[in-house]
């Protein structure tokens, strides 16, 4: 349930980043358009990515479909910072379909274990 909130939430900070160029920096809070707090949103959302879908599909229900929306979403990230800093749009399409391939990811992740004998076992 983490993983999917930090997703989320970094989707939604992408899709807040245009609005949020103008007006943050008005207010005060133009920290939080800084490169760190962009990487640390990325960051954040691979690690708990990382250690929520992983165990469960190398120790209980070890089906791939939820790791393939893991890696899309974490390639997509890292092409986003690699390729578009200079073209916001594709940057933005990018981290935000990124961003939800992570959530799509916890949502597999979840119903294959609601689906798993073995997951099934350790939540009980």
């Amino acid at each position: 349930m983490t993983g999917f909130a930090a997703s989320r939430l970094c989707a939604m900070h992408c899709l807040a980043l245009p609005l949020a160029l103008s007006i943050l920096p008005l207010i005060g809070l133009g920290v939080l358009l800084s490169e760190t707090t962009e990487m640390a949103f990325i960051g954040i959302s691979i690690l708990i990515a990382a250690l929520s879908l992983l165990p469960a599909y190398f120790r209980e229900h070890h089906r791939l479909r939820a790791i393939l929306f893991f890696t899309s979403g974490i390639c997509l990230l890292v092409i986003s910072r690699l390729l578009f800093e200079e073209s916001l749009v594709l940057k933005a399409v990018f981290l935000i379909t990124g961003g939800t391939l992570l959530t799509t990811a916890h949502f597999v992740n979840r119903r294959l274990c609601r689906e798993c004998e073995v997951c099934q076992a350790h939540t009980a």
